[in-house]
């Protein structure tokens, strides 16, 4: 229907393009089809009314031009409404000619007819959003209110009032009123419902009606069909008023089964054929007059239809609201099913648990399988037990929300991380109504983790012995010192037993400097292994003091062999730290080596590095390294610190990528800074606690 207003709202067709003007040409033709087609069913519509007519009294019980009028301003856009009231004035003017009216009365009942409709269609577009449809109670109520009364009661008025100007029929001014309002209202309450329930969708959801539908259907409208005939035909007129409310269980399928358009369609066969038998002199409402006949049929179809409307609008609402839950029902569980989520509740005063199916199936439950905290804590890790145990009881007396991470042991053996997180709702006295929780499977996340870690631990080890790899010189030179020292001290107490009576007292100190010597090149082979082991590493309460001396021992032949002078200035009493001993060496000896390899081009005047420690307000140690080498990207100088980037030919670019996870997962933080001829790297570590001393040692 919007694409109706479409040429409409255009200026004009002569600046347009071709294929523009074909377009709105064949807009232009649809709505004079749709204008044809209102002109059409206005004027056999007025021949319908004038059929209902009962004799010989000239009264109409139903006249349906104003309600196709009105059904078919509901249907199109406002733009195109004076389209429909010009296509419908030939219809009206044709019909009432051939009834022998007056054109001055003719051209004042169009007027009266078109303000019924008009008021009607503007009062349920302004209230309603497009389309128009009786899905729903609301919008039942005001075209009810709106079109079906206010409408033809105001426009009666008028009708009522031209009448009597143009002193046309020998009525009073309310019987004429009374007339025209009654026969209009039983009009808009039959047909309007019906043109748009059957009409707004077009006939394209025929094609999706299932044959059983179609078997219910046809069904429905034969038993509706003969039970009507049976009391508007067969009955006597002196027949019990109470049979006239037997095709009620019909009309109550049609609107429970088929919503608005069965509703409809079953109140237009009801009013036709009560109409018709009553007209023709059959059934119970032709026992008086044609004027009091045609109030009670009136009357009488008027309530059966109000609330018939009223009652397929309430089911097919809550028929639409039922299927958007379940679609929305749908939708989650598949979102839940693609993150792993399990949603459950418990209702502890209707008895009643409910989990969804992924729930059950991470849980190995049964699907009819009652859900308790005993059947939940049968699953949970019995290390997690308790805790999760006491986590539950404290939100159940705060009312508070849990959450908890824990394992969950399968009766298979198989073990799963969950994260969950629930509220107790409470009723108005105060008691536990309803558990309601969510849980998400992490199984897969922890994995990885573990692995990432596995992988982090193993580029650690590989980084200590790439480094290792690079001071193989200067650790050639520390061993070839205690080594040379073992093999003179042998040879000289060789020439000692040579001389036939050697000195006691200088055998035995050759003896200790021999001992000596093999200590410290055991020490160093030690500490060599050490640093370069696959382990997970221990922490303990460290001295960083200690941790540098270590390192400068270790690269002190490398730093005489590159000329390089070290100048440490480190804070007397420093605070030990929980560490890992080996994974600060790492990190010292990383940061030195790349001073060194900064100081490549520096003259051997020049080359200086400072080592320092600090403590900081007694909550933090900080080391800083600075040397006067070429310095950090002038840009970025945290740049070093990515994945893959080094300064050196030969670099990998892990390096200080994995300096910096080592610090950060002691809980400390790793910087750079350029500084006047050169670089400092600095980073700090948290004091050890007293308890976790205590819990080393």
């Amino acid at each position: 229907m919007k694409n109706l207003a479409t040429p409409l709202e255009l200026a004009g067709l002569g600046s347009r393009p071709q294929t523009e003007r074909s377009d709105a040409l064949s807009f232009d033709w649809r709505i004079a089809s749709i204008g044809l087609s209102v002109a059409l069913a206005y004027y056999l519509g007025a021949k319908i009314g004038f059929a209902l007519t009962f004799r010989p009294h000239p009264v109409s019980v139903l006249w349906p031009p104003n309600s196709i009028l009105l059904a078919a301003l509901l249907l199109t856009p406002v733009r195109v409404w004076w389209v429909i009231l010009l296509a419908a004035f030939p219809a009206h003017l044709a019909a009432q000619l051939q009834s022998n009216v007056p054109p001055t009365m003719i051209l004042c009942w169009f007027i009266s007819n078109s303000c019924e409709a008009l008021i009607g269609a503007g009062c349920v577009r302004y209230l309603i959003d497009r389309p128009v449809r009786f899905d729903r109670l609301r919008n039942v109520g005001i075209f009810c209110f709106f079109a079906a009364f206010l409408a033809p009661v105001l426009s009666s008025f008028l009708d009522s009032a031209f009448v009597a100007i143009n002193r046309f029929g020998q009525d009073s001014y309310w019987e004429i009123w009374r007339i025209r309002s009654t026969s209009n209202v039983l009009a808009a309450l039959t047909l309007v419902p019906f043109i748009v329930t059957w009409s707004g969708d077009g006939i394209a959801w025929l094609s999706k009606i299932r044959r059983a539908r179609i078997l219910e259907a046809g069904l429905l409208l034969i038993g509706l069909l003969s039970i009507n005939a049976i009391v508007f035909y067969k009955l006597a007129p002196t027949a019990d008023s109470a049979l006239l409310y037997l095709p009620l269980p019909f009309l109550i399928w049609a609107a429970v089964r088929f919503g608005s358009r069965g509703a409809s369609a079953a109140i237009c066969a009801l009013t036709l054929l009560a109409i018709w038998s009553a007209g023709h002199g059959y059934g119970p409402f032709s026992t008086r007059s044609a004027e009091e006949n045609a109030l009670s049929i009136q009357m009488f179809l008027i309530v059966m239809s109000v609330p018939l409307l009223l009652l397929a609008g309430v089911i097919e609402e809550h028929s639409k609201a039922e299927t958007t839950l379940r679609e929305r029902e749908e939708r989650i569980s598949l979102a839940a099913e693609s993150a792993n989520l399990v949603f459950w509740s418990i209702n502890f005063e209707r008895k009643k648990s409910w989990m969804s199916d992924k729930g059950r199936a991470i849980f190995n439950f049964g699907p009819d399988e009652h859900l308790s905290r005993e059947l939940f804590l049968s699953r949970v890790h019995p290390e997690d037990r308790n805790a999760v145990d006491e986590a539950i009881e404290r939100a159940r007396a705060s009312s508070q929300t849990f959450e908890f991470e824990y394992r969950l042991l399968r009766p298979d053996g198989e073990t799963r991380w969950l994260i969950s997180r629930g509220r107790y709702v409470r009723n108005d006295r105060g008691g536990v109504r309803e558990l309601m929780g969510v849980a998400i499977d992490i199984t897969e996340q922890v994995e990885a983790d573990l692995q990432l870690q596995l992988q982090r631990e193993e580029m650690t080890r590989m980084s200590r012995v790439s480094s290792m790899g690079e001071l193989t010189a200067s650790l050639a030179h520390e061993l070839n010192q205690p080594l040379t020292a073992i093999a003179s001290n042998a040879a000289a107490g060789r020439r000692l037993l040579a001389q036939g009576s050697p000195d006691v007292k200088m055998f035995e100190e050759l003896l200790a400097d021999v001992a000596t010597d093999a200590r410290r090149a055991g020490d160093i082979i030690h500490g060599i292994h050490h640093f370069v082991r696959k382990s997970e590493g221990r922490r303990c309460p460290v001295n960083l003091n200690e941790i540098v001396r270590e390192v400068l021992r270790l690269l002190h032949s490398d730093l005489l062999g590159r000329g390089t002078a070290v100048e440490t200035e480190l804070a007397p009493n420093l605070p030990s730290i929980n560490a890992d001993p080996v994974q600060l060496q790492q990190v010292l000896l990383n940061l030195l080596m790349n001073s060194l390899e900064a100081m490549n081009d520096t003259s051997a005047a020049s080359r200086r590095i400072v080592i320092s420690t600090t403590c900081e307000a007694n909550s933090s140690v900080a080391v800083s390294v600075r040397d006067y080498g070429s310095g950090l990207p002038a840009d970025d100088a945290d740049k070093v610190f990515a994945h893959f980037y080094s300064t050196k030919p030969n670099g990998m670019g892990m390096g200080l990528t994995i300096v910096r996870s080592i610090v950060e997962a002691h809980g400390g933080k790793l910087r750079a800074e350029n500084v006047d001829e050169g670089a400092r790297f600095f980073f700090t570590l948290p004091v050890a606690r007293k308890s976790e001393t205590r819990e080393v040692a």
